[in-house]
């Protein structure tokens, strides 16, 4: 009889098989040992590795403990107490539950196990080698579990020998441990490397875990986010714009507490920024998305990195509106500091007027009552009071059509102001000076009031006296008709006349250089390349960015203190809509550091 080909692999090689999915590197075992700890309930844990976790991985905690059957029966496979039946996979709200991670750990170890539950004056001691237990037996103990995982793959040396160098596998294992950092504030954490104290982290807040683990450089440069949504809530943490780097590693998110990677999300947090994000820059961010745990799936992958949404897209767009409305906050302003070798922006923090809204004030009609014009006056200005502005003596001279005009109805208060080089504008201010780039702030103005005209404004436009043929490839032709809803809210006429040529008849009034088909053309590509979830913000940029005034465009007093009362009644007047900074503060304590009086 012909013997069969198919056989039943035996316990020990199927364990070592599934050790190669859920433990590939010492890493891996830091992770599901830390979140046993987690699940225990434990307050306090301590990680101890050594040799880069290949010689001793060991994870104490003071959690929940367990007694001498449990502690046997947690290294066969697919025991787990977080699971009982079907139903529960759709409610899981633990880290671990999958019942491999142990088993898995102890096939290619030696294990050396201490737990003891509340009450109990003896701990179990427990010692396995590759999967098999050698010794069971009681030992003095506090509360909690003690597992010392010693020469990891010792048993399968071909695994051991593709292990990275001893350093290379503890910046994994710093990774790993950073999460956990970040993602229970409120558990104090001790973190050795072979025998050296690296971190030892009391219980605290997010905001003072982030500076506990980063340092105190960051404590002035973070955002909060605070989201609340019908698919659930959005909170946590993000930098500014000097916390940028150029290199990946500080970005974290968490569902449920539980750390994840979704390419998606993260591009919308990314996208979030993008005004304001340097190109190949990353930001820093530790954000925690609460769902409905029947709405997702963390069954998908043995390291439990991976999940699965009911519905991502709608994440997707919680989390963009999230970290967006978080970054038109004004907590921050760039500052301008030296010292004799270099210059940088650090951040300081302004505290924002409680009554100050997301929204930019309405202007006010000519029917308006004189209340509703004062209380717009005193609205546009909080934040330019809030700056400091000192009243000067500058006489308001008529503004020409070139500038920004002033709100309707609004007397302006008179600054301190002057130009420099027709590019920057200079004003005195209580702490010191501030300086404004008048292109970058009569773009974000333009920017904001074009975001406004997609909503509701009635656009203002000038006809052409001549108007401008453009023949277009056919590729843009269809995508310029797609796009000309937004384009007529802007007020651009653009008419079709004949295949695949348009004649622009009128031009918004803010397009005061003789550059039409340019923008044009430069929108159209815009539209085509932008993977925006809000494309008019593009479009917007795009128009504000080619009709804001330049460098070089000579301002009279009356135009300048237009351009600072409207600058400062945008939702985000410290950022122009490409990410650079429109102001920068020069403290008086710089001044007269730079002039020795210090």
């Amino acid at each position: 009889m012909t013997e069969g080909k198919i056989k039943v692999l035996s316990e020990s090689l199927s364990n070592k098989i599934a050790a190669g999915e859920v433990i590939d590197r010492p890493s891996s075992v830091v992770k599901e040992l830390v979140e046993n700890a987690i699940d225990a309930e434990a307050i306090s844990i301590t990680v101890i590795v050594r040799d880069g976790g290949k010689s001793l991985i060991q994870v104490i905690d003071n959690g929940s403990g367990m007694i001498e059957t449990d502690a046997i029966l947690a290294f066969e496979r697919h025991s787990t107490s977080k699971i009982s039946r079907v139903e529960d996979l759709n409610r899981i709200e633990t880290m671990g539950f999958r019942g491999e991670a142990l088993a898995s750990i102890g096939s290619v170890s030696r294990i050396e196990l201490k737990a003891c539950i509340a009450g109990e004056a003896a701990a179990t001691s427990l010692e396995l080698e590759g999967g098999i237990i050698k010794n069971v037996g009681k030992a003095a103990g506090k509360q909690g579990t003690s597992l010392a995982i010693k020469n990891l793959f010792f048993n399968t040396p071909a695994r051991r020998k593709f292990l990275k160098s001893d350093i290379a596998e503890y910046r994994h294992i710093l990774q790993v441990m950073h999460r956990y950092f970040l993602s229970y504030p409120e558990i104090s954490f001790h973190f050795f490397k072979n025998d050296d104290e690296i971190f030892n982290l009391p219980a605290t807040g997010l905001r003072q875990r982030v500076i506990q683990v980063y340092g105190d450089r960051v404590r002035e440069h973070l955002v909060e986010v605070k989201f609340e949504h019908a698919n659930g809530t959005v909170t946590g943490l993000i930098g500014d714009m000097d916390l940028f780097r150029r290199s990946r590693g500080d970005q974290f998110l968490f569902l449920n507490r539980r750390f994840i990677q979704n390419k998606s999300i993260s591009w919308s947090v990314i996208n979030a920024y993008h005004t304001m994000l340097p190109k190949g820059s990353y930001p820093f961010y530790a954000l925690f998305l609460q769902v409905n745990p029947e709405v997702i799936d963390v069954n998908v992958h043995p390291s439990k990195i991976e999940v699965r949404f009911e519905n991502e897209r709608a994440i997707f767009g919680m989390v963009y509106r999230a970290v967006k409305e978080a970054l038109l906050s004004n907590s921050v302003i760039p500052v301008l500091h030296t010292d004799p070798v270099r210059q940088e922006f650090e951040t300081i923090s302004m505290e924002k007027p409680s009554t100050r809204q997301h929204t930019a004030p309405e202007r006010p009609n000519k029917q308006s009552s004189p209340q509703k014009k004062m209380a717009f006056q005193f609205e546009f200005r909080k934040e330019k009071r809030a700056l400091g502005f000192i009243p000067g003596q500058n006489e308001v001279d008529s503004a020409p059509s070139a500038a920004p005009e002033p709100p309707s109805g609004a007397m302006l208060e008179t600054v301190s102001v002057w130009q420099l080089h027709n590019k920057f504008i200079f004003s005195q201010i209580k702490s010191g000076l501030i300086i404004i780039d008048q292109h970058l702030a009569h773009e974000r103005v333009l920017y904001e009031k074009a975001l406004q005209s997609f909503e509701n404004m009635r656009p203002v436009a000038q006809q052409q006296l001549f108007p401008k043929t453009v023949e277009l490839s056919p590729d843009d032709f269809e995508t310029l008709l797609e796009m000309q809803f937004y384009l007529t809210k802007l007020g651009f006429v653009v008419r079709e006349f004949g295949k695949f040529t348009v004649i622009i008849e009128a031009v918004p009034a803010e397009l005061h250089l003789r550059n039409e088909e340019k923008v044009l053309r430069e929108m159209i590509d815009d539209f085509k390349e932008s993977k925006e979830p809000d494309i008019r913000e593009r479009i917007a940029a795009t128009f504000s960015c080619k009709s804001a005034i330049k460098a070089g465009d000579k301002l009279k007093t009356g135009e300048i203190i237009a351009l600072i009362d409207n600058l400062f009644a945008t939702k985000n007047p410290y950022f122009c809509p490409h990410g650079r900074p429109i102001i920068v503060t020069v403290p008086m304590e710089e001044l007269d550091r730079r002039f020795l009086r210090t």
